[in-house]
Formats: C-alpha cells, sequence, structure tokens
C-alpha cells in the first residue's frame, strides 16, 4: 500500500531536483566560472575558484 505512496513522492522528487539542477546551470556566472549540470546537482570549475568564493559574493550566493 505505501510502496505506491513511496514511488510517487520519489517521482516527484527526481522532477523537482532535475528542476533545481537545470535553473542552476542556467544561472549566469563570473568570467572564467564554467557550470556544469551533473546527475545530483551542478559542478562550478574554473581557475582560483576557492579564492573567487570567498571574494565574490555572487558565487558565495550561488545557489540561491
Amino acid at each position: 500500500m505505501f510502496e505506491r505512496l513511496q514511488e510517487a513522492a520519489d517521482r516527484k522528487a527526481d522532477k523537482l531536483l532535475l528542476r533545481v539542477i537545470h535553473r542552476l546551470s542556467q544561472n549566469e556566472t563570473p568570467k572564467d566560472i564554467e557550470v556544469e549540470p551533473i546527475d545530483d546537482g551542478v559542478r562550478l570549475s574554473g581557475r582560483g575558484l576557492k579564492r573567487r568564493m570567498i571574494d565574490d559574493a555572487q558565487l558565495r550566493n550561488f545557489g540561491r
């Protein structure tokens, strides 16, 4: 009985996750930072990304 309910909830969660990943991958990023959608989120890459995450408010607030 609860299996169907759980399957429906899992499908809905998967759809929501895909929408969020798509939205995040479309966000504008600072120069030289790339966004790549992956199965369970997005991957940010770029030269000096660690330092830039501290200095750049746009990167710190990327997921908001």
